[in-house]
């Protein structure tokens, strides 16, 4: 193809791209959590799942869930306008570094790997390192 074809194409194709996918993807957020919100969505995926408490991320797109009848956490973290959700125990956990913003999860399941969540409260966050780790 000859180059004053090639070049406009490009300059003219590229933006073009990048804007139709803007374009589509622009609303594909999640609204921010609430404990009703967290305790419904997660259930879907876990029925028999009984929480004690949630606790739930500064930036509002993720949450843990405290279990009443094991040391197992529910997960819920948002993806998009969709939802993952995972039970962890300490099996589930290769690695949890608690940083000065909140917690820093490395589990292991290949569709999530690392996992940042946000916990400004430094109790709530040494309380969840703690229970995460096994403890109670």
């Amino acid at each position: 193809m000859p180059l004053y074809i090639l070049v406009p194409m490009i300059l003219i194709g590229l933006p073009v791209v990048i804007i139709l996918v803007y374009w589509t993807t622009r609303d594909r957020r999640s609204d921010p959590l609430n404990p009703q919100t967290v305790e419904k969505r997660f259930t879907r995926d876990f029925a028999g799942f009984r929480s004690s408490s949630v606790i739930i991320s500064d930036s509002g797109n993720s949450a843990f869930l405290v279990s009443k009848d094991s040391d197992e956490v529910g997960l819920l973290y948002a993806v998009g306008k969709n939802y993952l959700t995972r039970l962890l125990d300490r099996n589930a956990i290769r690695k949890i570094e608690e940083t000065k913003s909140g917690i820093d999860l490395y589990v292991n399941d290949f569709t999530l790997g690392k996992i940042s969540v946000p916990l400004s409260d430094i109790e709530t966050r040494q309380s969840m390192v703690k229970r995460l780790h096994g403890g109670k």
